[in-house]
C-alpha cells in the first residue's frame, strides 16, 4: 500500500510546479538559456512519450494519460544534469521515467522515484557527460546539440562535493553554495532556491518534516562524527549538507507520495535510512551517493509500510473481517 492523496491531482501538480519555479529560474540565471532549453526539452520528451504508453499500453483514462506530471518529472530530472550535457539527454531521460510511470499504472505503486531512477541510469551509462561541471555564468549556446569538448574543458571546475571527497573544503564557504555560485548540477546548486520551493510544499502539506528532517539530521551527525581531524566539526557538517544534491533529495525525492511510506514512523525510518546510505555511498563509492541511496530506500518502502501501518484488531489471517463480521463471530463464540 502506498500513499494516495485525497487532493485533486491538478492541485498537486500545480503545487509541484510552483515549488520547482525558484530553482528553475535561478538555474537559468546561473547557466543561461541552455538550462531552460534542457529543462523544457526533457519535460516535452517525457510528455510526448508518456501519452501513448499510458493511453494505449496501460489503458489509462484520457484524463490520466494527459497528466502534467511527466513534464514536471522531466524538469526535475533535468535538475540533475550539468548544463554541458547534449540536448538529446532529454530524450534519453524520458525512457526510464515512462517505464516507472508504466509500472505505477500496472502495480499501483512506483518501484523507484522516476527522476532519481532516470538520473542514475544516465550517470551509469554516460559518466563522462554527467560529471562535466562548469562554473556559473559561463553561458553556452542554447540550441547547440553537443558542445565543443575543448570549450567545456576551458570552463570546467571542481564542485564542492568533488573537493570534499578529495580531502579539501570549498574555500569560499557556505554562502556561495547557498546562492548557487559554486559549480554543480544546474538545478541542485542553488540551495536557497530549493529551500524556497520546499517552504511552499511544506505550507501546502506536500513536504513531511519526518522524512526530510530525519535525512538531514542523520547526515549532519554522520558528517560531524567522521569529520577530518583538521576540520571544525560543525562547519564541516554544514558544508557537507550543502554539497551535491542533498537539498534536492531532501525537498523533492523524499516527499514523492508514490514511492515513500505513508506513516510518520515510516517516513522517519526512510529518511534515516536514506541518510545513512548517502553517507556510506559517498564515503566508499564516491560520486553523488544521494541518488542510489534514494533508490535503495524506495525498494524498502513496502517493508516499512508493512511494519508501520496500524493493523486492525479484528484482522485474522490474510483476510480482514469487517466490524460487523467480527461482532457476529464474537456473539457466536
Amino acid at each position: 500500500m502506498f500513499v494516495r492523496s485525497p487532493r485533486d491531482k491538478t492541485a498537486l501538480a500545480l503545487d509541484l510546479g510552483i515549488a520547482l519555479l525558484p530553482a528553475s529560474a535561478w538555474a537559468i540565471f546561473l547557466y543561461g538559456g541552455r538550462a531552460a532549453v534542457l529543462m523544457i526539452f526533457c519535460g516535452l520528451c517525457c510528455t510526448i512519450l508518456d501519452f501513448p504508453v499510458q493511453k494505449w499500453i496501460c489503458r489509462a483514462p484520457l484524463k490520466d494519460a494527459l497528466s502534467p506530471f511527466p513534464f514536471l518529472t522531466g524538469v526535475l530530472t533535468a535538475f540533475w544534469f550539468p548544463v554541458t550535457v547534449p540536448l538529446w539527454f532529454g530524450a534519453l531521460a524520458a525512457l526510464p521515467i515512462v517505464v516507472c510511470r508504466a509500472f505505477f499504472r500496472y502495480f499501483g505503486h512506483r518501484l523507484f522515484n522516476s527522476s532519481i531512477f532516470a538520473a542514475v541510469v544516465l550517470s551509469a551509462a554516460f559518466p563522462e557527460y554527467m560529471n562535466r561541471f562548469t562554473r556559473p555564468f559561463a553561458y553556452f549556446p542554447a540550441f547547440t546539440i553537443s558542445l565543443d569538448p575543448d570549450l567545456v574543458q576551458y570552463y570546467r571546475v571542481r564542485t564542492p562535493l568533488e573537493l570534499l571527497q578529495g580531502g579539501t573544503l570549498y574555500e569560499d564557504g557556505m554562502l556561495p553554495q547557498l546562492y548557487g555560485y559554486a559549480s554543480g548540477a544546474m538545478g541542485a546548486v542553488a540551495i536557497a532556491a530549493i529551500l524556497l520551493g520546499g517552504v511552499w510544499l511544506l505550507v501546502r502539506r506536500q513536504l513531511s518534516l519526518y522524512s526530510t528532517g530525519a535525512y538531514v539530521l542523520v547526515l549532519l551527525v554522520l558528517a560531524m562524527a567522521f569529520a577530518p581531524e583538521d576540520a571544525e566539526m560543525l562547519n564541516y557538517g554544514w558544508l557537507y549538507l550543502l554539497s551535491g544534491g542533498i537539498s534536492l533529495v531532501a525537498v523533492f525525492s523524499l516527499n514523492d507520495p508514490a514511492s515513500m511510506p505513508r506513516t510518520a514512523v515510516g517516513k522517519m525510518l526512510s529518511g534515516g535510512i536514506a541518510g545513512i546510505l548517502t553517507f556510506v555511498f559517498r564515503q566508499y563509492l564516491g560520486g553523488e551517493g544521494a541518488l542510489p541511496a534514494v533508490l535503495v530506500t524506495n525498494l524498502l518502502t513496502p517493508l516499512l509500510e508493512y511494519f508501520t501501518l496500524p493493523q486492525d484488531y479484528y484482522a485474522t489471517g490474510k483476510r480482514r473481517k469487517t466490524p460487523k463480521q467480527a461482532a457476529s463471530a464474537g456473539r457466536q463464540s
